[in-house]
């Protein structure tokens, strides 16, 4: 079992987050990443699951996923414009019931 950060979560269209950045994140890993690992190392994939969003992560996601529609994802961006949608974000999205949290755990079995 391992659990990673997912490339396939709302982190994606992160921009200017440290956390989110080498050394604490080398990278992250999507579904696909995932279901390779088991054929590279011939393990029995069992099941991916990805979190929810977190409590303490949902204005962390509201911001990302808004300012997203006006900036293009990248890693960083010195745009103060980008302040100002994260903190209007908080307020006018929503959150999906089927949204990814940041963490998605691959659980696999030697066959």
């Amino acid at each position: 079992m391992i659990a990673v950060p997912s490339e396939d979560s709302f982190i994606q269209y992160a921009v200017n987050n440290i956390l989110n950045m080498p050394p604490h994140h080398v990278g992250r890993f999507s579904d696909r990443c995932l279901k390779n690992i088991a054929q590279i190392f011939d393990l029995q994939l069992i099941n991916i699951h990805h979190e929810t969003v977190q409590p303490e992560h949902i204005d962390f996601y509201k911001s990302i996923m808004f300012s997203k529609r006006f900036f293009s994802p990248k890693l960083l961006n010195p745009n103060p414009l980008i302040k100002i949608t994260n903190r209007l974000g908080r307020y006018i999205e929503k959150i999906p019931q089927d949204a990814y949290g940041h963490t998605v755990i691959a659980i696999y079995q030697k066959p």
